[in-house]
């Protein structure tokens, strides 16, 4: 019982979402901002003891990070959705960013889980890459007014999302899965 408690961490969090939602629609945005300091403390909380514990599971694997990538894109659209004018414009470009570098690492790790028969796991540059998203969208959240501001943290998360994209594809995608997939699709079309 006690292995699922990092699964049980990653439920609370996808149960956070809809009450993000309410508060943050309801003009509650510092509440909304508890709401996402307390589900991005139960990713913390749940990675640290899955690894202390050894209590990482294959569920847990899919389970983390879909409830973490669910309540950034949650958060995100809602920050979309509410904003005007310059700001509606930076909040629509870090949604789009957010989406092309999800999209891009579930369809690294679905090859990988084809070609492999393995579950990527979480690295580094990954958590940094949310922990500079939980930052910029809280700033937004708090801040919404703020286009400088907002304007600064659109070019660090593009830059963000780059690197990761980058490291991802380099260290995870040809280095420790040795995916040469592409390579390979190169060399048949000559």
């Amino acid at each position: 019982m006690k292995k699922q408690i990092p699964n049980m961490l990653s439920v609370v969090r996808l149960l956070c979402i809809p009450f993000f939602v309410v508060l943050f629609f309801t003009s509650h945005r510092h509440l909304a901002a508890g709401v996402f300091c307390f589900a991005s403390a139960t990713d913390v909380l749940d990675g640290y003891l899955a690894r202390r514990n050894n209590w990482i599971t294959n569920v847990g694997k899919i389970l983390d990070p879909v409830a973490d990538k669910l309540m950034q894109f949650t958060v995100l659209l809602c920050l979309t959705i509410s904003s005007e004018g310059a700001a509606a414009k930076i909040a629509l470009t870090v949604l789009i960013l957010f989406s092309l570098k999800e999209t891009a690492m579930l369809v690294g790790a679905i090859i990988v889980l084809r070609a492999k028969k393995s579950v990527v796991a979480s690295v580094w540059y990954g958590k940094l890459a949310t922990a500079i998203i939980f930052v910029i969208t809280i700033t937004m959240i708090l801040y919404p007014d703020s286009f400088v501001l907002s304007a600064v943290l659109c070019a660090l998360l593009i830059c963000t999302f780059l690197f990761a994209l980058l490291m991802y594809y380099i260290k995870v995608f040809r280095g420790q899965y040795g995916i040469k997939h592409f390579e390979n699709m190169r060399r048949t079309k000559q």
